[in-house]
């Protein structure tokens, strides 16, 4: 107990030093291949014979496996956080996340399930390995992220498959393991994006005004909360900052609603970041006069429609 208090305090620590700051990520990448190698090299392989007490080499290695594992994820989770937009559905991928990290920190919990539960460790790994990945690609090559998530997902299994048949001598469950991992990972990146935010991609500002200068973007007028729609006039636009840490290649699109009826889906416009990241607008125009009463709802997402902005507005009669 005293212990898993410890991983808990060291994992709020990394959680702290991660904070915006991109040009560490790279140690993810490292802690990702130091857990792979002690699990495939020294994994239940050294663990003697089934019943007997562990060695020592083990019982130090999987004490390594843990702290990485822990200290993976919770360098992840502030990146994660800033991608994920509560009530949509990327929620549920962070809350894996944060599961996995606090799982991390019950060691008796935790090491036994590692050491007797192939699967649980197998499906372990690969869903610490995909976010890692993911959340890599785009920053090391610039890949976007609606590809990132499918090359994050196979690059996991991919990784994962040494560890499958390292860990057990069964070919036909491992085949089925590795089959059923692969299925989920992939059904997510492909079939369901939008469980995954579109890391490193965030909102930081949005804007609603009742013009704007499109040579410039510089709004005309700041519309906060609430406003009538006599002074919203005919039409509504928002003008988005997305900050990105790299020259990242993306599409943006945006999503009307009023008062949960969808108004307009935008075209997907294609960006490529800057360092400091981009803006990006968009407009709805009444067709009969002054907007109508309601709460308008944009929503910011990009390939896969993976949102990672949301903003209100508040039209009064």
């Amino acid at each position: 107990m005293m212990h898993s208090a410890w991983a808990l305090t060291t994992g709020t620590f990394v959680v702290l030093l991660a904070r915006e700051r991109y040009h560490l990520v790279l140690w993810v990448g490292f802690f990702l291949a130091l857990t792979w190698t002690s699990t495939l090299f020294f994994g239940r392989a050294v663990a003697g014979e089934p019943g007997t007490p562990p060695g020592l080499v083990h019982e130090v290695t999987s004490y390594v496996t843990r702290v990485l594992y822990q200290e993976t994820l919770f360098f992840l989770i502030p990146f994660y956080t800033y991608s994920t937009v509560i009530g949509s559905p990327n929620v549920v991928f962070m809350a894996l996340l944060l599961g996995l990290a606090v799982l991390s920190c019950v060691d008796l919990v935790f090491d036994r399930w590692l050491r007797t539960r192939p699967v649980f460790a197998l499906t372990f790994f690969a869903i610490v390995a995909f976010a890692a990945v993911n959340l890599l690609l785009p920053l090391l090559i610039g890949l976007r992220p609606r590809f990132a998530a499918p090359a994050a997902a196979l690059l996991a299994l991919g990784g994962a498959a040494p560890l499958a048949f390292r860990a057990t001598g069964d070919r036909r469950r491992v085949r089925l393991q590795l089959a059923a991992a692969g299925m989920f990972l992939l059904a997510v990146a492909m079939g369901l994006p939008g469980l995954i935010p579109p890391v490193p991609l965030r909102m930081t500002r949005a804007t609603f005004t009742s013009g704007i200068e499109r040579n410039t973007l510089t709004p005309v007028d700041t519309l906060v909360d609430h406003v009538s729609s006599e002074r919203a006039g005919g039409a509504l636009f928002v003008l988005v900052e997305v900050f990105a840490p790299s020259a990242l290649p993306t599409n943006v699109s945006f999503e009307w609603w009023r008062d949960g009826d969808l108004l307009r889906v935008s075209r997907e416009v294609g960006i490529t970041a800057h360092a400091a990241g981009f803006r990006v607008w968009d407009g709805w125009h009444s067709t009969s006069g002054p907007l109508l009463p309601g709460r308008y709802r944009v929503v910011l997402q990009t390939g896969g429609r993976r949102v990672f902005g949301v903003v209100t507005l508040r039209v009064d009669p």
